[in-house]
């Protein structure tokens, strides 16, 4: 997946603040506050490569004009303060450190009462894996913007000569981690090739077995119905051009698993999504009306 690197010399990005997770290691985030009063707070999840820098205009534009505060994480494993770029501890640690972001947020901006877990592609995809586990409940609804949503689904075009997956390894530590052994799962599972331009600090360009997994729903169908389950609103925008996945494909799978509003956003392709004027109507639309 091709993202856009934005530079914090063109753009006011706000700097990384920490937060300490239950493992007491120390994470990072980027703050966006509201313009205005709102009780609502959105994580926003970055995509499989980049850190959290590019979701700038998304980010300032809601958060400007008053519809809620924004936060975006440096999920483990990527940023320029990771202590492992590119690798976690253990399938899962990224839904453990989502939960202590969310209880850090409620202890320090007591006036937010709605949390609303976003992401963008592959950072969509780990908000449905978020959504499928014991944490579900601790966010009360979810915007993907053009979500990954796993291995196999029929979004998924084929891959564009960015990134390779080594599946063989994939399969043989699979099934080794169905027996237990898991001595094995910080070896590289996925690269991304980069223009020398497009190379900056933070950027993870392999992905641990661990990381990798961490950031995809295996099962989609599986863990699209668990967003039903939840009655949690859904809000799903994928770009009209988007050059990663097919757009079309959208609507109909997701109405199959389950009950999440789809929009497609004309003109927007994958990454130009994060600044359509029209992306922003459907989602300040959908906010007003939760």
């Amino acid at each position: 997946m091709h993202l856009v690197y934005v530079n914090p010399s063109q753009y006011p990005v706000p700097e990384l603040q920490p937060y300490v997770t239950r493992n007491k290691s120390e994470l990072y985030y980027r703050y966006y506050p509201s313009a205005a009063k709102t009780a609502t707070a959105i994580i926003l999840l970055h995509g499989i490569s980049e850190d959290s820098k590019y979701l700038f205009p998304y980010s300032q534009k809601v958060s400007s004009t008053g519809l809620a505060h924004v936060f975006t994480p440096d999920l483990r494993g990527y940023g320029p303060k990771a202590a492992n770029l590119g690798d976690i501890d253990y399938i899962g640690q990224l839904e453990d450190d989502l939960a202590d972001l969310i209880q850090y947020i409620k202890d320090k901006f007591p006036h937010v009462k709605q949390i609303v877990m976003a992401g963008h592609s592959a950072g969509g995809g780990t908000a449905i894996r978020f959504a499928g586990s014991r944490y579900a409940d601790c966010v009360d609804s979810y915007l993907l913007l053009a979500p990954y949503l796993g291995p196999g689904n029929p979004t998924e075009r084929p891959a564009d000569g960015h990134r390779k997956l080594h599946m063989g390894k994939v399969i043989i530590l699979s099934l080794l981690d169905s027996i237990g052994i898991k001595g094995w799962h910080g070896l590289p599972a996925m690269e991304f090739y980069k223009r020398p331009e497009e190379l900056h600090d933070g950027m993870a360009t392999k992905l641990s077995f661990r990381l990798l997994l961490s950031r995809s729903p295996m099962k989609y169908k599986r863990d699209l119905t668990k967003l039903t389950k939840l009655t949690k609103p859904t809000l799903v925008l994928v770009g009209a051009e988007d050059e990663v996945f097919y757009a079309d494909r959208y609507e109909e799978l997701l109405s199959a698993y389950t009950k999440a509003h789809v929009h497609i956003v004309p003109g927007a392709n994958h990454d130009g999504l994060l600044a359509s004027p029209v992306a922003y109507i459907h989602t300040a639309n959908w906010l007003k009306s939760e």
